[in-house]
């Protein structure tokens, strides 16, 4: 009996897929995949069998053949993560402008991206910062019309101000949604092509290209991406993709007075923030939706008479 279980278990092992599963605290395990149900995935050790729960996993690749760009994969239920082959900016963009959307309050504009089927999408903070009616219009592409659907029924479900980024839903809709894909894992090389889809100055769904200029740019203690991409006003949320069509970035500002002088949030953080979305939820009774941010100490000379009493008696 034990014998017919060994083989049983080793003709399904052949036929199953070899996976590289990551975990959520960075382990990898490899190994054909048995099952994958709803609530966890099943990996062939060999010697043994390892179920783990799908909220531990981060990534699940296949390494199977296939004629076509690896599907994506979905990781938290919020976002996916998929490694296609190289494409031309012109493919990439007339596969992912629909996923570009223009995010709209009283006080301005930016754009967005849908993340997800679900109607999750993200932009920049300072976009939507200090509003509460928010409306997102979607571009379809109909033949040779692009139709334009105004959603109203718009909701925050996570702000990250320190990061300048924002996770929107949109409600109650019946339209076709086509979201973003992250890459696996972060690999970033200076030189590489990228390229923007926004709506500077309101000119929807403009695509601008360029190259990495550098991978690293520390400012107020957060590493940036910096690309030669023009963008200008009305960029700030909207998506950075490298060749793959993958997006690594999100557009957050430029130097107005210099040309070719633009930065982008490195897409690790959106996806943080949407690992652990619990942990930033926006609370509309509270204006600082759950951060708070205290005065750092001033220098020894600057205090007040009362400071200095209090920092005596102490």
């Amino acid at each position: 009996m034990r014998t017919q279980l060994y083989w049983a278990v080793a003709v399904l092992a052949v036929n199953a897929l070899a996976e590289d599963v990551t975990l959520k605290g960075g382990a990898k395990v490899q190994g054909p995949l048995l099952k994958d149900s709803g609530d966890a995935v099943v990996i062939d050790l060999g010697y043994d069998v390892l179920r783990i729960p799908r909220d531990e996993v981060l990534a699940l690749y296949t390494d199977a053949p296939t004629d076509e760009s690896p599907a994506p994969t979905d990781t938290n239920r919020l976002y996916t993560v998929s490694s296609p082959e190289h494409i031309t900016t012109a493919e990439a963009a007339k596969l992912y402008a629909p996923a570009v959307v223009l995010v709209k309050t009283a006080a301005g504009l930016g754009p967005g991206f849908f993340i997800n089927k679900k109607g999750y999408l993200i932009t920049n903070f300072h976009v939507i910062a200090g509003e509460k009616h928010i409306s997102v219009t979607q571009f379809l592409q109909e033949g040779k019309i692009l139709r334009r659907v105004l959603h109203k029924d718009v909701e925050i479900v996570a702000t990250a101000p320190f990061h300048d980024l924002a996770v929107l839903r949109i409600k109650d809709f019946d339209t076709e949604i086509t979201s973003v894909v992250f890459a696996p894992e972060e690999d970033l090389h200076i030189g590489e092509t990228v390229f923007a889809i926004g709506n500077p100055l309101g000119l929807e769904r403009t695509v601008t290209e360029g190259v990495l200029s550098q991978t690293h740019r520390n400012f107020g203690g957060i590493l940036y991406l910096q690309v030669d991409a023009p963008v200008n006003p009305g960029n700030s949320g909207g998506p950075l993709f490298n060749a793959r069509g993958q997006v690594i970035g999100i557009i957050n500002m430029g130097v107005p007075s210099m040309e070719g002088l633009n930065f982008a949030i490195p897409a690790r953080h959106p996806q943080y923030i949407l690992d652990h979305i619990d942990a930033f939820a926006y609370d509309a009774t509270n204006p600082e939706s759950g951060f708070v941010y205290p005065d750092p100490p001033r220098r020894p000379g600057k205090f007040s008479s009362e400071q200095k009493e209090s920092e005596h008696v102490r």
